[in-house]
C-alpha cells in the first residue's frame, strides 16, 4: 500500500493537470480552440477528474492502478454539446511524476 503522504491530493493532482493542460495547449490545439476556450471558460468551462477509464489501456503500456492516477478531463459545457480539449492521465504520486494528454485532434 502507498504511504498517503506520497500522494498529491485528488485536489492537487487536478491542479497539476490543469496546468499541465495550460502550459501544452498552445502546441496541441486549434488556434479557434484556444480562442473559443479562453472566451468562454470562466462561464462554461469545466475540469472534471474521475477514476481512469479503460481507454488509456490503448495509450499508455501499464496497469493503471485507481489509488495512483486520476484522469482529469478539460472542457466547455454549452447547452447542447460537451467540449472536451484534453482528457490527461495524472499520477498522484509525489515521487513518481506521470502525465499523459490526449488531446482534441487525437480523441
Amino acid at each position: 500500500m502507498t504511504n498517503p503522504a506520497h500522494l498529491w491530493t485528488i485536489e492537487e493532482a487536478t491542479s497539476n493537470a490543469y496546468e499541465v493542460f495550460l502550459e501544452l495547449a498552445p502546441d496541441n490545439l486549434s488556434e479557434q480552440d484556444i480562442v473559443d476556450f479562453n472566451q468562454h471558460r470562466e462561464d462554461l468551462g469545466f475540469i472534471e477528474e474521475s477514476d481512469p477509464d479503460d481507454s488509456w489501456h490503448e495509450f499508455v503500456e501499464f496497469e493503471i492502478e485507481p489509488e495512483l492516477y486520476i484522469q482529469v478531463i478539460v472542457g466547455l459545457e454549452f447547452e447542447n454539446q460537451d467540449i472536451e480539449f484534453a482528457r490527461i492521465l495524472i499520477s498522484r504520486e509525489k515521487d513518481a511524476p506521470f502525465v499523459h494528454v490526449i488531446w482534441k485532434s487525437q480523441m
